[in-house]
């Protein structure tokens, strides 16, 4: 079978019909084919979105650990980041809580 996740609906279609001998013309199947192609693809399309938020919220989790194990102010650490001081305290609280620190 030639099927790979990055294959649009049309292609997967006639895969079906070549393949399987499943015909989808217009109609039901062709419809819910359609609907669970994009589906996949908005499911894939979220797990990337949060991972690449869990990997922006690490990063900084880390620059605040390194600026405190330096002996960075809250302030000074907030003024590097950009960041309001009580989001770098919400952070610091998480990461004590976490052990990380």
């Amino acid at each position: 079978m030639r099927y790979n996740q990055d294959m649009k609906a049309g292609e997967k279609q006639q895969i079906l019909a070549e393949e399987f001998d499943i015909p989808v013309e217009q109609g039901a199947l062709r419809e819910e084919l359609n609907h669970m192609c994009n589906l996949s693809d908005y499911v894939e399309q979220c797990g990337i979105e949060k991972g690449r938020q869990e990997g922006r919220q690490e990063k900084v989790l880390e620059q605040i650990g390194k600026k405190l194990a330096r002996g960075k102010t809250v302030e000074e650490i907030a003024d590097a980041l950009e960041e309001k001081p009580d989001t770098i305290r919400e952070l610091i609280a998480s990461l004590s809580n976490s052990g990380a620190y």
